[in-house]
């Protein structure tokens, strides 16, 4: 097994999802989908990455409402069934955490 590494995909990142393992995601990726969601300001996608495939999954996104102040909001977590109990999902976690310290969700 390689090295798994953990990053925020952005709207330039599109085609890393063209490589993605089974069962990291509900359903096969469309690409149409992927690239607004990637656009989309208030989303969030992170990936975890062996080589060039995608082996896991984090999704979030920055939610408000009028009379609240900003929250950060996990939509969804997914890892390989090949790929799990390897401590990936915790590491995603942990990325989405930094950001939205970051944004100042936290």
């Amino acid at each position: 097994m390689q090295t798994i590494t953990i990053r925020r995909l952005g709207p330039e990142d599109l085609a890393v999802l063209r490589n993605v393992a089974e069962d990291v995601f509900d359903n096969p990726v469309d690409m149409t989908l992927a690239k607004a969601y990637l656009a989309a300001p208030l989303m969030a996608l992170w990936v975890a990455l062996e080589g060039d495939l995608v082996v896991g999954m984090a999704s979030a996104m920055i939610y408000w409402h009028p009379d609240k102040p900003r929250e950060g909001w996990v939509n969804e977590v997914g890892v390989a069934p090949s790929h799990q109990r390897l401590g990936i999902a915790t590491r995603l976690m942990g990325a989405v955490l930094e950001w939205a310290e970051a944004e100042g969700l936290v």
